[in-house]
């Protein structure tokens, strides 16, 4: 997989960039964030200094929120305070008084994102949106479930219409929750259960978009080619576009569009559904190819394979404890 080094380096350069700032400054997620190469991960950034794994070297106390005000510290809004005011940071209200000039953006990083969003622009040239097949018999769903820092992926393989087998990996997961970059959180896992699973599939369905990402190269694009099966996303929120016509019990697909584009199919199947999925082509499937297929195995809102794989990668969660 193309960028591992940087996937799994990931959280020590983001701790790294914490350590940078000195006594007596702060830093705001969002410029956390820009070093890391892209705004978007500002969550990740309060998600991963909430995981720190040792507060009194990685200083995150000194991390506020862009208007000067405190934001979270494990510890507590009070400690955060003290430490704060022994470093000569007055805050009054919850807010910083001198945030102006303690402010410290003179960070030395190498911006990981950046080199992960060319990856993905490269990758972009490889996917093909055209059928590569006459019949598919055996199919393949996949899903991960979390409990930091570890990760459980799951493979369920039907053939027929019927689950044939199924397998569970446990990993650990190294690089956070950002949007737009899920592949780097998820394809080593699900590599790897393919990999112990040793089977010959037709085609996998992938918990996470395919070409309906802002790039066009989501995580079922993704694992489309570096396998090189075709794949299908299934995702249960929309990334990207606008869903063209409503979608609802009489008219249960409609196209999704950005900018003209067609970047894959809302559909609303199940008895019980209220809300749609959002289906894209990975990688060798066409649009229609992808929503008739995954049609067909919609008894439920998600697609058998998937909710089965999700049901698994659960269950092997809460037995690890």
């Amino acid at each position: 997989m193309e960028g591992l080094e940087i996937v799994e380096g990931f959280r020590e350069h983001f701790y790294s960039l914490v350590s940078q700032i000195p006594e007596g400054k702060v830093a705001t997620y969002g410029t956390l964030a820009e070093e890391l190469g892209d705004k978007i991960a500002a969550r990740a950034v309060g998600t991963m200094l909430n995981q720190n794994p040792n507060p009194i070297e990685i200083p995150c106390h000194r991390v506020v929120r862009s208007d000067g005000s405190l934001g979270g510290y494990g510890k507590g809004e009070e400690k955060k305070r003290g430490l704060l005011k022994q470093e000569g940071i007055k805050v009054k209200g919850g807010k910083l008084l001198n945030f102006e000039q303690v402010l410290f953006e003179e960070f030395e990083s190498d911006q990981p994102l950046k080199d992960l969003r060319k990856i993905q622009n490269k990758l972009k040239g490889k996917i093909s949106t055209v059928d590569s097949f006459q019949n598919i018999t055996t199919v393949g769903g996949l899903d991960v479930s979390y409990s930091h820092p570890k990760a459980f992926a799951a493979l369920s393989i039907w053939d027929e219409n019927e689950e044939m087998d199924n397998f569970t990996l446990k990993c650990e997961m190294t690089f956070p929750y950002i949007p737009t970059y899920l592949a780097f959180r998820e394809l080593p896992c699900l590599l790897e259960v393919l990999r112990e699973a040793e089977k010959e599939l037709d085609l996998l369905l992938v918990d996470g978009n395919g070409v309906m990402h802002p790039k066009r190269a989501g995580l079922a694009s993704h694992l489309g080619v570096e396998c090189g099966i075709p794949t299908i996303g299934v995702a249960k929120s929309k990334l990207c576009g606008r869903v063209v016509d409503k979608v609802n019990r009489q008219n249960r697909v409609s196209k999704i569009k950005e900018d003209d584009e067609l970047v894959g199919h809302a559909v609303l199947e199940g008895n019980r559904a209220k809300n749609p999925i959002y289906v894209s082509p990975g990688h060798l499937v066409s649009h229609e190819e992808a929503v008739e297929i995954v049609r067909d195995y919609c008894t439920h809102k998600v697609p058998e394979p998937i909710r089965r794989a999700h049901i698994e990668a659960n269950k092997r969660r809460k037995e690890d404890g």
